[in-house]
């Protein structure tokens, strides 16, 4: 799940159950009472803020639909001439819902960019740091000229920030753990320096996305260094992100991917056959996957000459 905004994670706290609910039955819960809310006074004068606390809800439960669900809600406000600064909330919210979507790029940036304009660049603002942390994500997908220089700009003003939100700071230090990871020269010794300060800022969300893919981002920059244990710690890496069942099929993946890379023939051919019956993967995914596969019949042959 995402992370709520800080006014929604305190209303779901507040809901109780019988046992202790977790996290998603309190979302469920919330969600039922603010839709309900809606539904039976569509024109009260908060329905905008019934709306943006429905999609923020919807964002951090992420199921199935969620997404769609939300990206229409965060529609709706822009429509009801709101408050600037729920304008502002919910024009980043609706940038980052296209991280994934090449073709919304620009436009996503668009509106990282006013949302940051309204909100008057107060980092220590909740939804003022996801606008710089959502457009270096964007920025960083993109990849046109001056993108990736930007994207460093805006990651060191998150870090530098002392008041800055930790979850936003965990996704901050993991941009620059990649920057550095893909540069040419990479330096490994400082991408495994941020790799690790991002997965212990994250640390709390053993599920989250990000922390996840800091795991799998840290098993590659040990895997490209190689030396003596980094094999056997990425390995273990890649196994806790597997094992986790999480529903970030591109992620899971990528791990299985790396460690077919790196373990013996049977257990590779293993994970190379799952990653094959996966439906809808990045095209990126499935070149690695050739190749994976192409370098396992390989070293199967040079063992057999020998």
């Amino acid at each position: 799940m995402a992370i709520l905004s800080p006014l929604m994670s305190y209303i779901v706290d507040k809901e109780v159950g019988f046992p202790i609910p977790s996290e998603k039955e309190k979302i469920n819960k919330a969600l039922r009472r603010y839709r309900g809310i809606l539904s039976q006074h569509p024109d009260r004068s908060d329905a905008a803020e019934i709306m943006f606390g429905i999609a923020d809800l919807l964002v951090g439960r992420g199921e199935s639909g969620d997404y769609t669900d939300a990206a229409r809600f965060y529609d709706h406000i822009l429509l009801k001439n709101p408050p600037e600064y729920l304008k502002a909330r919910a024009l980043v919210g609706k940038a980052e819902l296209l991280i994934g979507k090449a073709e919304e790029f620009d436009n996503a940036i668009t509106l990282c960019e006013k949302a940051r304009q309204i909100l008057k660049n107060d980092l220590a603002d909740f939804f003022t740091a996801k606008t710089f942390i959502v457009e270096v994500e964007l920025l960083l997908a993109r990849r046109a000229k001056g993108d990736w220089a930007k994207a460093v700009e805006l990651i060191n003003k998150v870090i530098k920030e002392s008041e800055m939100h930790w979850y936003f700071r965990g996704r901050a230090l993991l941009s620059k753990a990649e920057i550095i990871f893909y540069r040419e020269p990479a330096d490994l010794g400082a991408a495994l320096k941020f790799a690790d300060l991002s997965i212990k800022a994250l640390s709390s969300r053993q599920d989250d996305y990000f922390t996840n893919k800091g795991k799998v981002l840290k098993a590659e920059i040990l895997t490209r260094r190689d030396k003596s244990g980094d094999f056997e710690r990425a390995e273990k890496l890649l196994s806790e992100v597997i094992k986790l069942n999480a529903p970030f099929k591109d992620l899971i993946a990528r791990a299985k991917l790396d460690l077919a890379d790196i373990v013996n023939s049977p257990k590779a051919a293993k994970l190379l056959k799952e990653v094959n019956e996966m439906e809808g993967l990045d095209p990126y995914l499935l070149e690695k996957a050739r190749l994976v596969a192409a370098a396992t019949k390989d070293t199967v042959k040079k063992k057999k000459v020998k």
